[in-house]
């Protein structure tokens, strides 16, 4: 009877240490809980004053952009993401002389500057540059790689039109295929590298010339690691130069490009709304190229425009208008900014009507 008494107690002891030890932890639990919901208010209001700091400073971003934009004058447009410092736009032949004649015979364009004799055309690419120079400060100027007899003459000819006019040129060499495929031009030693960099000395060595954009872009091999790697291997004094130029279907590799961090320009092609809101703000240095299709009068070309640019993100943006002149071209595009017949110029930075001469 004894022994079973004391197993008795014994038990009772051991469930009321448990009752003790259930009643500890559930205090202690109780505690814990409590700390916790407290550290999540907390956390709440931290959250909540973070999201008012940054609008805050967005507010002051939008200020200082405002401050610091060049083209922000009273009644001009203001367009917060953009610099006035570089006005741009794209020309490949003369509006008073655009044939399809280049694009039938040798498959673009662009070949106008390889096989003409621009001395013919002198006064109508003087007539054009003087118009351009109303509104813009630079001007692109697309032409392939190539070392036929007459292209350096016809580039040299450019640079003094340009020079005379005040514009600088930024010049987008499209590689194409003279010595092998286009895409060869990113590997050393090649005959496509050989030649796109013996152009690229050229132009370096043109007064006008501001940038070198090279074009890059091929559905089976658009990587940012191919750009980085062409431009570590070009000499110093073309470094400086050298921009990337990439249409709307390769802008992703922009995003690649940005990850690491390039300090080269990047030109992107964006036409879309949704590129433009996609890709324009990626890179501490780039230049949104865009376009309005189709426009009948300046006013509607103004219009179209400046709801692209608006869209445009980021800081510092630099723009390139797509196109000056591309009527009767062959290749059927119609993105004019300009057409002989209206007389003026649209300005797309003060959303004004210019006259196209004095």
């Amino acid at each position: 009877m004894e022994v079973s008494r004391l197993v008795a107690a014994a038990s009772l002891l051991v469930a009321a240490a448990s009752l003790l030890a259930a009643a500890y932890l559930a205090a202690k639990l109780s505690s814990v809980l409590g700390e916790l919901s407290e550290l999540r208010r907390e956390l709440g209001e931290l959250e909540a004053s973070r999201r008012q700091l940054l609008e805050k400073l967005k507010e002051l971003e939008e200020a200082l952009r405002a401050a610091q934009q060049p083209a922000a004058q009273a009644g001009s447009a203001w367009y917060p993401a953009v610099s006035g410092e570089v006005r741009a736009i794209a020309y490949i032949l003369p509006s008073r002389a655009s044939t399809p004649a280049w694009r039938e015979r040798y498959g673009d364009r662009i070949y106008f500057y390889v096989y003409a004799n621009l001395s013919e055309y002198a006064e109508l690419i003087d007539e054009d540059f003087a118009a351009i120079s109303k509104v813009y400060n630079t001007v692109i100027v697309v032409v392939p790689a190539d070392d036929a007899a007459r292209f350096r003459a016809n580039l040299a000819l450019l640079d003094s039109i340009a020079r005379k006019r005040g514009l600088r040129i930024l010049w987008a060499v499209f590689p194409k295929w003279k010595y092998g495929r286009e895409e060869d031009y990113l590997a050393p030693g090649t005959p496509m590298n050989r030649l796109v960099l013996d152009v690229m000395r050229y132009l370096a060595g043109l007064n006008s010339t501001w940038r070198v954009a090279v074009w890059y872009g091929w559905s089976n091999r658009a990587n940012a690691d191919d750009v980085v790697s062409f431009y570590e291997s070009l000499p110093g004094d073309l470094k400086s130069l050298y921009a990337c130029w990439l249409d709307q279907p390769y802008a992703e590799v922009a995003r690649g490009l940005a990850q690491k961090g390039v300090d080269f320009l990047v030109v992107t092609e964006l036409y879309s709304e949704a590129a433009i809101s996609a890709f324009s703000g990626l890179l501490k240095r780039q230049m949104v190229v865009t376009g309005y299709y189709g426009a009948r009068s300046p006013e509607e070309w103004l219009s179209g425009i400046s709801r692209k640019i608006s869209l445009i993100r980021g800081v510092g943006r630099y723009l390139g208008i797509w196109i000056f002149y591309d009527i009767n071209d062959g290749h059927g595009e119609e993105y004019a900014a300009y057409r002989p017949e209206w007389g003026a110029v649209p300005d797309p930075y003060t959303l004004e009507v210019k006259p196209a001469s004095p």
